[in-house]
């Protein structure tokens, strides 16, 4: 028999769920099953469960009522249901989840995905909760047999590489499942779209009010070269921008960010018979997808293709089409400051090079977190070593507790110590807190890297040397006016601090002009709001809303 899951929201699932006579659920809530078990009453559950592995009655189905629920309640579930699935042949098992990424792994499941938020895991569409997808792979549907549809959306050239794919698809379903799905999943930070269409169809219609949209050609049959001109211009643009770097995958870092473009075209077979270059100065654009990051989606397979993809997407496909996109549009009120760090707590725990020292300040207005990375921009690739915040004082003292209370949340004192400088901005008795000679401390790190033979703190903690004292990196916050003979001293500091694990954090009404101090990050409150300045990049940036609040 075949075994299924319905995917969705209950309202759209229990129309579809079985009942009556010889349908046995776990599960909770009102259910028409013949027999129904709470997943908490393990006696009985288990019972069931063994009475299924032995083969049941012929025609009987197993009903798993909300997956995750289930599981939570009893981890050997998924193997049971393995079991049962594979060895007894006259049963059917049917399994009902909420999101598409609930259903166990490793059991042959016809999936019916009911809800187009189901299939990309969400519950209801909220832009800081939704756009958190990575661009390697996106859901569209199921195939003919019912199996999940994912389509990859790069490939590694020579094993090595990451770079773009360029896809067609023939079915309208799937070439819009495919662009709300990115939409859905990725703020206009990291995917953005052109729509071409040959004639004035609906095509696009719905999709067209979304942030991500930078142009919607319609009729473009009628002057397909304007269209390639503008393609091959924007091309131009994102080479000269991505330079010598390998890819945009490696390209992309604190400074510039340089989203995934899609150009999606409806008609392609009218645009080229209309001007046979088309298709050419279309190629030029496709050949640069590893750096320019412009990939196609066409409506027909074509030589420029890498893949053609298909399925069948969820029933409510068109419906949220048309809802979604302004909710998109709509502005995200302001975090606060564990919603934005996703930690109810401080978390002192080992994390990865890349994001060590590295932590939320803000969010954008996609509701997507801006970042502040303390590590130097040529050794560990980050922001640093040092930075300034720019504002009235008590606007920069909010910033600077946010920028500080969220290092403090994901590094112990062991990894990070913090000396405040100036006036005060109330986190003087945080366990971090650290007071001493920053010429002797900058001595002692010398010293110390010198005699286990490293070159920097990253080396020295890396290596770990038996019954070596640590080393965290120092953050030295000087807030307004100081001691001259202090001043003094930072030009120093900024010299050895990129290998001796020293950071200045200076903040004042105006930017620092100090001789011999350079500064690689700027967080600077203007007209317009907060704004991170990283080089030739500039993001703008809500605080959290509750800083006088947070205790870590």
């Amino acid at each position: 028999m075949t075994h299924r899951a319905l995917v969705g929201p209950a309202a759209l699932v229990a129309p579809r769920t079985p009942a009556g006579q010889g349908v046995y659920r776990i599960g909770r809530g009102e259910s028409q099953a013949a027999v129904s078990f709470d997943p908490a009453d393990e006696r009985r559950r288990q019972n069931l469960l063994t009475w299924f592995e032995r083969g049941g009655e012929p025609g009987a189905t197993l009903l798993i009522d909300d997956w995750k629920l289930c599981t939570d309640n009893d981890p050997g579930l998924a193997d049971a249901v393995r079991w049962i699935s594979t060895t007894a042949r006259d049963v059917q098992v049917v399994i009902t989840a909420r999101v598409l990424g609930d259903l166990p792994e490793r059991v042959r499941l016809r999936v019916e995905v009911l809800d187009f938020l189901a299939l990309h895991g969400i519950h209801e569409f909220s832009k800081t909760l939704a756009w958190k997808g990575r661009w390697w792979k996106v859901p569209i549907g199921v195939d003919s047999a019912g199996e999940p549809v994912v389509v990859e959306l790069t490939h590694f050239v020579d094993g090595k590489w990451r770079t773009g794919k360029h896809l067609s698809a023939t079915e309208r379903g799937a070439f819009r499942s495919l662009v709300l799905g990115l939409m859905t999943t990725h703020s206009p930070r990291l995917f953005q779209t052109i729509f071409i269409d040959a004639h004035d169809t609906d095509t696009f219609d719905g999709l067209d009010q979304a942030p991500h949209v930078l142009a919607h050609h319609r009729d473009a049959a009628k002057n397909p070269a304007r269209i390639a001109d503008v393609l091959l211009a924007e091309s131009e643009r994102r080479l000269e921008v991505v330079g010598n770097t390998w890819t945009i995958f490696h390209h992309r870092g604190f400074d510039q960010v340089l989203p995934q473009l899609l150009v999606c075209v409806n008609g392609f077979e009218d645009l080229q018979a209309a001007d046979p270059s088309f298709a050419n100065d279309l190629a030029l654009v496709a050949k640069e997808v590893g750096k320019s990051g412009i990939q196609l989606l066409l409506d027909g397979e074509h030589a420029l293709t890498d893949e053609r993809i298909g399925g069948t997407p969820p029933a409510n496909l068109e419906e949220l089409a048309f809802s979604l996109p302004p909710l998109m549009n709509q502005p995200e009120p302001p975090p606060d400051f564990h919603t934005l760090h996703e930690m109810p707590t401080h978390s002192w725990r080992p994390r990865p090079v890349a994001l060590q020292y590295r932590a939320p300040v803000g969010a954008d207005e996609y509701g997507q977190p801006v970042e502040v990375d303390l590590k130097s921009t040529h050794l560990q690739d980050g922001m640093g070593p040092h930075g300034e915040v720019v504002a009235p004082p008590e606007q920069r003292a909010n910033a600077l507790r946010s920028l500080i209370l969220g290092q403090l949340l994901r590094h112990s004192p062991d990894d990070l110590r913090v000396m405040f400088v100036g006036e005060s901005i109330g986190l003087d008795d945080v366990p971090h807190a650290w007071h001493g000679d920053l010429l002797n401390d900058l001595e002692r790190r010398t010293r110390t890297l010198a005699e286990h033979g490293h070159r920097t703190t990253w080396d020295y903690r890396a290596a770990k040397p038996a019954g070596a004292q640590p080393l965290p990196e120092l953050l030295i916050c000087v807030n307004g006016k100081t001691d001259p003979e202090f001043l003094a001293v930072l030009p120093t500091l900024s010299e050895a601090g990129r290998n001796y694990g020293q950071h200045l954090l200076l903040a004042g009404s105006k930017p620092c002009d100090l001789p011999g101090v350079s500064l690689s990050y700027r967080l600077e409150l203007t007209d317009r709001g907060w704004t991170r300045k990283i080089g030739r990049s500039v993001e703008s940036f809500v605080l959290p809303t509750d800083l006088d609040e947070v205790k870590l």
